[in-house]
């Protein structure tokens, strides 16, 4: 194992730690919650930032590792992550400033650009070093969506402030 792999696994353990313990919290909000205020929400999406915030750092390594297995665990993290949020978007929808149908990445419904995003990580699971050949395209399609989360994050936070 090099030098960089092992900044590569402390990244994508960092990831998973993270993305495990906000799961937690997140869906205990959700649950325990018959509804959720805006600094829910602004929570919520902080967290969804910051793990695409992650996602993106540990992306950016993914040209030093050489090791398949690490790869497709890569895959697998950042797939998850992405199905995390994709699927706790519906569950706070009702509880944001603005109507999800009106939230677009470059063109594109945000629901819709994390799912297509999804899908070509998944693809990535069965041949890890495949990630390798897209990996600006990926990068550049998760700070997209990062920034618009983070957008809505700011813009949640700032309406929930009292005057």
């Amino acid at each position: 194992m090099g030098k960089n792999n092992l900044y590569v696994e402390y990244l994508l353990g960092d990831l998973e730690s993270y993305i495990i313990s906000q799961k937690a919290e997140i869906n205990s909000i959700i649950n325990e919650k018959k509804e959720l205020t805006l600094k829910d929400s602004a929570f919520i999406f902080d967290r969804f930032s910051k793990s695409l915030k992650k996602t993106t750092d540990l992306i950016k390594h993914i040209n030093e590792v050489e090791d398949a297995h690490l790869l497709k665990h890569i895959s697998i993290i950042t797939s998850e992550t992405l199905a995390w949020i994709l699927f706790t978007l519906p569950m706070i929808e009702t509880n944001i400033p603005i109507f999800m149908e009106d939230l677009f990445v470059k063109n594109r419904h945000i629901v819709d650009a994390i799912g297509e995003l999804l899908i070509q990580f998944e693809e990535t699971i069965d041949q890890p070093s495949k990630i390798k050949e897209i990996e600006k395209e990926l990068l550049t399609q998760i700070n997209d969506i990062s920034m618009t989360i983070s957008s809505l994050s700011e813009m949640i936070q700032k309406g929930s402030l009292p005057n």
